[in-house]
């Protein structure tokens, strides 16, 4: 009985829920910190965020940005 409960509720969960491909998922996903330099961006006291895929990879220039050196996030 709990087998076919099982089964009933991962049929479910396949038809409410799409199923995604991980690799996509992580090739959407992107990393943001904020660093200070020194030059560029002088409007925001030298301040900007850089990015990267969530999977890793090079760093690139993102945007100025009024932040604190060293705050990130990734979504």
């Amino acid at each position: 009985m709990l087998t076919r409960l099982e089964g009933l509720g991962s049929r479910m969960l396949d038809l409410l829920v799409p199923r995604v491909d991980a690799s996509a998922a992580e090739a959407a996903c992107m990393c943001y910190q904020c660093v200070q330099g020194s030059s560029g961006c002088a409007a925001t006291g030298y301040r900007w965020y850089r990015k990267q895929p969530c999977g890793g990879g090079t760093w690139v220039f993102d945007r100025c940005a009024n932040c604190s050196p060293g705050a990130g996030y990734c979504f």
